[in-house]
């Protein structure tokens, strides 16, 4: 595969990927997630953990047909009492999806396409903490042919895998001219989180910009249909933005700032 180890570049090439080869994730590579686990599950307040070779808590999707060959996940295990934990636990782990992207493996985002209680059965859970959702992670289907491709192969495949919410509904709340005032920076952010996953595929996050004082905000779309996932989208969401924007940082909730720096 080309070279591209920048946070920027997993953004361009991820997808969401259904279908895996039955290669086990090496104890490698698994070394390399759990390292990356442990400073967002600390920065985070997160318990994020990855289990390996649990094809069960697949079973009923791999036999539909829905997915192929999944096996491992990264389990979102947070505090269950915490207002802001979906949002962090989306942003944290959308991190980890980034990282295991530049490392060549397949990733995909589940809400409904697991069993959520099977797959507790393998996660440390403590008393005050609750499994919110899996990332599906491992050796996408042909995975040789995959590592083959070039950087712009890859980014190419990701612009016809699917469609996506235009930059102008995207930036609902803005008005033609406020767009075309914007910053680089934030239009990069936009552009950006339009590759973000969301776990129902809806995207339901807009961001604005307010030129008064160079802020942008990111907002839970309310007619998205999305409210049970929708802060782990916005984590998500926000990720990408931050990323694509370069140096700066958000406020958690729904409406936060994004100072750029």
């Amino acid at each position: 595969m080309a070279e591209h180890n920048q946070l920027i570049d997993a953004i361009n090439i991820r997808t969401a990927v259904r279908a895996y080869d039955d290669e086990p994730i090496d104890d490698d590579a698994a070394r390399q997630l759990d390292m990356a686990l442990q400073p967002v599950n600390l920065l985070g307040n997160l318990n994020l953990q990855l289990v390996r070779n649990q094809p069960k808590v697949f079973a009923e999707a791999n036999a539909s047909g829905h997915l192929t060959g999944a096996a491992n996940y990264l389990a979102l295990v947070a505090p269950r009492d915490d207002e802001q934990a979906k949002e962090r636990a989306g942003f944290y782990a959308e991190r980890v999806v980034l990282t295991a992207t530049l490392r060549g493996l397949a990733t995909l985002w589940v809400a409904g396409s697991w069993d959520k209680a099977e797959a507790a059965k393998h996660c440390r859970i403590a008393n005050n903490e609750e499994l919110l959702l899996a990332v599906v992670v491992g050796h996408p289907k042909n995975h040789l042919a995959y590592q083959s491709m070039t950087y712009e192969e890859l980014c190419e495949r990701q612009r016809v895998h699917r469609s996506t919410k235009t930059y102008e509904q995207f930036t609902a709340t803005m008005s033609d001219e406020e767009r075309a005032a914007a910053p680089d920076w934030f239009k990069a952010g936009v552009e950006a989180a339009m590759k973000a996953p969301s776990a129902m595929n809806r995207q339901p996050i807009t961001f604005s910009y307010n030129a008064d004082d160079d802020t942008a905000a990111a907002h839970i779309d309310p007619t998205a249909g999305d409210e049970h996932y929708a802060l782990n989208d916005l984590g998500i969401a926000k990720l990408h933005f931050q990323i694509g924007a370069g140096q700066g940082e958000w406020a958690w909730g729904d409406g936060g700032l994004f100072i750029h720096k």
